[in-house]
């Protein structure tokens, strides 16, 4: 079992790794991307309780955005595998950092503001029309033009919205 803080992989071979599953996914099928399903389970809702509304929907009317597919095995997949290497290794506790602790009070409040942050992304992505795991880490992979606004974007409102809700945020370095 794997116990030590040390990262399982060098962060370069990781990220060899990714480019290398993101490059079969192309080669397969088409990138990879986890927003999609939420689409995917809305519009099969729909298409039960309000046919007509799908039937006229330009987005909804197609069958790939009411149907599960690939899509869902691979949101699955994350999940297992995540929850299963975090188990192999020994890091399946949740937590919250000491930082985190000292600096904002509660692990519910984290989580509460997690999801809220998380959902503004993937609304926001989902919005536009996009899914924010295929523009950042696809759109890289496949040197899109479109990613560099996003991932500038991404990152500042993402330093703004840390320092808003995060005012009291510790120098990490004094305790060590």
């Amino acid at each position: 079992m794997h116990t030590s803080r040390e990262p399982i992989l060098p962060w370069w071979a990781a990220g060899i790794l990714l480019g290398l599953v993101m490059t079969l996914a192309v080669a397969i099928k088409e990138p990879l991307g986890v927003s999609t399903q939420f689409v995917v389970a809305n519009g099969a809702v729909l298409k039960e309780v309000a046919p007509d509304y799908v039937a006229e929907h330009g987005m909804l009317k197609e069958a790939k955005y009411h149907t599960p597919g690939y899509g869902w095995w691979f949101d699955i997949g994350l999940i297992v595998a995540a929850a299963a290497t975090a188990l192999l290794v020994g890091k399946f506790k949740p937590r919250a950092t000491c930082e985190w602790a000292r600096a904002n009070g509660s692990v519910a409040r984290r989580l509460i503001l997690s999801f809220i942050g998380g959902f503004i992304l993937l609304f926001g992505a989902r919005l536009a029309g996009g899914c924010t795991s295929v523009q950042f880490a696809s759109g890289w992979a496949q040197l899109s033009l479109s990613v560099v606004p996003f991932t500038v974007g991404m990152f500042a409102f993402g330093m703004i919205a840390a320092r808003i809700f995060f005012p009291k945020t510790p120098d990490i370095g004094k305790g060590a």
